[in-house]
């Protein structure tokens, strides 16, 4: 009898997502890994726009989003698999001790103000709308936000299958950092 694999979010699935690269030979970028000095100033921009949402909604969000980030360090700014891994990492800690500071809040609350810290980090995340393609037999939410680094979500629940979403917008508006990615209207699958 085979053991089921239960899709996993935050640290436990970073650290298997890492296994898997080591095991496959793939570079691991050094210049990725965010330190522990990045991680209160990332947090501060959270907490920042967190409350800019909270208080006068998406536009003054937004007003606050850090700008695209530079290239100055590739292995941030790329959408590969070893940048993506780098993105969820500081995405974890940030959210962990985000939560922990103001507590757990809805998702389009989470993913502005993660967006922005792991922008402020370096990485090109965008947050995603959706909507699911099969409506959950749960009866949950319709909509959905999540961070993402090109198609990739950078985060998600630890206790869901994938649902595929029909991607309504993209927050902030200023291209994708990848070729290949689906334009508004496209499905992906996020968790």
């Amino acid at each position: 009898m085979g053991r089921k694999r239960t899709p996993l979010g935050g640290r436990r699935a970073a650290l298997l997502e890492l296994r898997e690269l080591l095991l496959a030979g793939e570079p691991i970028p050094t210049d990725g890994w965010v330190s522990s000095m990045e991680i209160l100033p990332a947090v501060r921009t959270y907490l920042r726009v967190g409350a800019a949402f909270r208080r006068k909604g998406l536009p003054a969000a937004l007003e606050l989003m850090p700008p695209r980030p530079p290239a100055s360090r590739p292995a941030r700014a790329t959408p590969g698999r070893a940048g993506t891994l780098c993105a969820r990492s500081a995405a974890s800690r940030v959210l962990g001790l985000a939560r922990t500071l103001s507590g757990r809040h809805l998702c389009l609350h989470e993913s502005l103000a993660l967006c922005a810290a792991l922008r402020r980090l370096g990485f090109p995340t965008q947050v995603v709308i959706g909507y699911p393609v099969i409506e959950p037999a749960d009866g949950s939410e319709e909509l959905h936000a999540w961070p993402a680094l090109g198609d990739i979500p950078v985060t998600g629940p630890t206790d869901s299958s994938p649902v595929s979403y029909m991607e309504l917008f993209r927050y902030p508006a200023d291209g994708r950092p990848a070729e290949g990615v689906p334009s508004p209207g496209g499905v992906v699958s996020c968790r």
